[in-house]
């Protein structure tokens, strides 16, 4: 996701006030400070302007004169700095520093503690946000927190820890960030400060990198909250609403992220920030290719391109050709893909390697080489892309990494490698699905508390009203509260000794119960081991199958004989029959029965998307509600898959309309009768089911016999298949206690 960086700047009160009670101040340390704050005002005044700056330096100048005048040092140290700041801002940077050096110095000399500080902070502004620069900001800052938690400036403090936390995490040690801005937040609460909603933005932006998506929510929203409280409208806000927005889409909760996306964009319109407006439109248009939007996505795309060309940003220049590459092979349009490739392969050696950019070089150069089938090629991307995913634990491209990864070696004919790297791309998502699982799970109890908070109050309210009136009946009942204890202490006394009595033999008989409830605990213990261990059974022979079915998917693509490629897709068949089984086991909380009315439900919504070249046949199922064990579900959904879809592949061979019904009923005889019929021409005269070399009907029989039931084919307005079965006697005493 393309994040906002921008800051707020704080701007002292307007210029008017400033200047009237400066016309009526006295020679004095007050018309010093009004000086210094008025000559602040002008050099943060929006835009650039050089009567702006003027008058900064020349009210600075006074107020220096002014504090010597005075001998009133704190002022002298105050007016330096600001006077480095203004030539800073003039561009002179060299007599910016040597001023800021010898404001340190007087700051030094005069045990100044907050100008030392200040002075400390004021070098911070000479060095970028990258490497060396950024360590120079960090050790600046490091050395003014001290001073001003040793003079008991919090407000300083705490703007000087949120700021280190900004440093710390542009270096990716978001845990040090996270704790300084923890630090500088309670300290802002502390002093009642309310204008906290930066530190709010930044500790969430941090707990979204961190993969904490519910308090990444939880900070984003009382940024809002505190912004629109104190009225900032500052472009702040529009960093505040986009990264709220990026945590919405993160939580798969689109119609919030778009609407907070689009509040970002009104902010950057308003202050015509290009680059802002640049970033938060290709952020919703991440979000259209994420709902599968690609036509919308490639207008809106062009469309901002043209607006706003990224000519200066080489960033945002970057995230663009990533975006065209991404749709055009979205639309698989590879020849106007390659364009936008080839421009980031130019920009790979660079920025290939750089946390900020690696996904948007390296993801579109992966997929083009793929779907190009220069597989070779993509190798370098795959291992620059995963070691960057694993030094910042991003559990999602690692998933993405080692599919792309498991999908390119077997097309390059080495399955041995894609079944490695297919199995961790499975351990990797059920690790991402096991967490989006607890994520929301928190944000629902997040969401269920902030629901209550206003209940609660109103229940402290009616409460309050209700205790009035309580007190005067408490008055009114204490009298009969006393005469009512004496008759009780009566009463007590006859019971006190009914219950020595009762006391011995209850002692005994809780020390037996205590021993039964033991040997209870441990016996439940050992069975929910023993569920435990069978559901992790059917879990990894489902994935085991699941892997098997994908590696004979693959090496279909690659096979061109068609009596093979139908053999393995019957295989594919056979196995993803026994795979639904499994999964029914491990996903119900009955380890040892299957419920035939969902599964063969499914098992027929499978099997009909597989052989989806037959639109015009109708699936007709009439299921009794029936559980039966796994030992006659397996070969009744072999049975099943073998007589569906040979009724599909040989009974509508002219594309007619047909229609295939499925039943599974109980007989009077206490039997269950299976049966799959068509409306196709049926067998051919003389066909002798018991002499044929055909694999389905050999196996239908065989698992016929494995139920120990009749097995029958007939021609009857087309073919039925039917066998006859009686379900193990535990399963129908179960279907009778139900």
């Amino acid at each position: 996701m393309v994040l906002i960086t921008a800051g707020a700047f704080a701007q002292p009160a307007g210029n008017k006030n400033l200047l009237e009670k400066l016309k009526v101040s006295r020679q004095d340390t007050a018309k010093v400070n009004l000086l210094i704050e008025l000559g602040r005002y002008y050099l943060n005044k929006p835009g650039e302007f050089k009567n702006d700056l003027d008058s900064a330096l020349l009210l600075t100048n006074q107020a220096k004169h002014l504090s010597v005048t005075l001998a009133y040092n704190a002022g002298t140290g105050k007016s330096m700095i600001l006077e480095s700041q203004v030539y800073r801002e003039k561009g002179n940077k060299s007599r910016a520093q040597k001023l800021a050096q010898s404001a340190l110095q007087f700051a030094t000399g005069h045990n100044l503690l907050k100008e030392t500080a200040d002075a400390y902070l004021s070098f911070v502004d000479f060095y970028g946000i990258e490497n060396d620069d950024l360590a120079e900001r960090i050790k600046y800052t490091e050395k003014a927190i001290p001073l001003y938690e040793k003079g008991g400036f919090k407000k300083e403090q705490a703007g000087a820890l949120k700021s280190l936390g900004d440093y710390y995490h542009l270096q990716a040690n978001n845990p040090k960030a996270l704790t300084l801005l923890e630090q500088s937040l309670a300290i802002y609460q502390s002093i009642n400060f309310k204008e906290t909603q930066g530190v709010f933005d930044l500790l969430g932006y941090l707990y979204a990198r961190t993969g904490n998506d519910v308090l990444s929510l939880k900070y984003g929203l009382l940024a809002v909250k505190t912004a629109e409280q104190v009225r900032d409208t500052s472009m702040q806000l529009c960093t505040i609403y986009n990264r709220l927005a990026i945590t919405y889409n993160g939580l798969k909760k689109y119609d919030q992220a778009y609407a907070y996306y689009q509040k970002a964009l009104n902010v950057a319109l308003r202050y015509n920030e290009t680059d802002a407006i640049q970033q938060i439109k290709f952020n919703q248009i991440i979000l259209l290719m994420g709902i599968h939007k690609p036509q919308q996505s490639l207008s809106t795309l062009i469309d901002v391109v043209k607006r706003y060309p990224p000519k200066d940003n080489t960033r945002l220049r970057i995230t663009a050709l990533s975006l065209f590459a991404k749709i055009y092979m979205d639309m698989k349009q590879l020849p106007k893909a390659k364009r936008f490739v080839d421009s980031l392969l130019f920009y790979y050696h660079d920025f290939g390697r750089e946390f900020g950019y690696a996904p948007f070089v390296n993801e579109p150069i992966i997929k083009y080489y793929f779907l190009n089938k220069e597989f070779a090629k993509a190798y370098p991307y795959l291992k620059t892309n995963d070691s960057l995913a694993r030094i910042r634990h991003n559990l999602t491209t690692i998933a993405t990494n080692e599919l792309s990864w498991a999908r390119i070696d077997s097309a390059s004919g080495n399955p041995a490698s894609a079944l490695q790297h297919y199995q961790q791309y499975k351990t990797t998502s059920d690790s991402i699905k096991d967490l989006d699982l607890k994520k929301q799970l928190s944000i629902l109890q997040f969401q269920f508390d902030v629901d209550n908070k206003d209940k609660n109050i109103l229940v402290l309210t009616q409460k309050g009203q209700l205790q009035q009136s309580r007190i005067h009946n408490e008055t009114v009942l204490r009298n009969t509260v006393i005469g009512g204890l004496i008759i009780v202490m009566i009463f007590a006394g006859l019971v006190y000794s009914r219950y020595n009595v009762k006391n011995k033999s209850n002692i005994l008989l809780t020390i037996k119960q205590t021993k039964i409830n033991n040997q209870n605990e441990l016996l439940l213990k050992l069975l929910q081991e023993k569920e435990w261990l069978l559901k992790e059974i059917h879990h990894r022979v489902k994935n085991n199958l699941q892997i098997v079915i994908s590696l004979l998917n693959t090496q279909s693509a690659y096979l061109e004989n068609e009596d093979a490629l139908d053999a393995i897709r019957n295989s594919q068949h056979r196995m993803q029959t026994m795979s639904l089984i499994h999964q029914k086991l491990y996903q119900s909380e009955n380890l040892s029965t299957i419920d035939m009315a969902v599964y063969i439900r499914e098992l027929v919504e499978y099997l009909s998307d597989s052989f989806s070249r037959n639109q015009n046949v109708i699936m007709d199922l009439k299921i009794t509600p029936v559980k039966l064990d796994v030992s006659q579900a397996v070969p009744v959904g072999l049975i099943l898959n073998e007589a569906i879809s040979n009724a599909i592949k040989y009974a509508f061979t002219d594309k007619r309309k047909g229609r295939i019904n499925i039943c599974l009923e109980p007989t009077d005889d206490g039997r269950y009768l299976l049966c799959v019929a068509d409306n196709g021409p049926g067998l051919p005269e003389g066909f002798d089911v018991y002499n044929t070399s055909s694999l389905g009907m050999s196996l239908m029989q065989g698992l016929s016999q494995q139920l120990d039931g009749d097995f029958l084919l007939e021609n009857k307005n087309g073919l039925r298949v039917c066998v006859t079965f009686k379900a193990m006697e535990f399963n129908n005493l179960q279907h009778e206690v139900a």
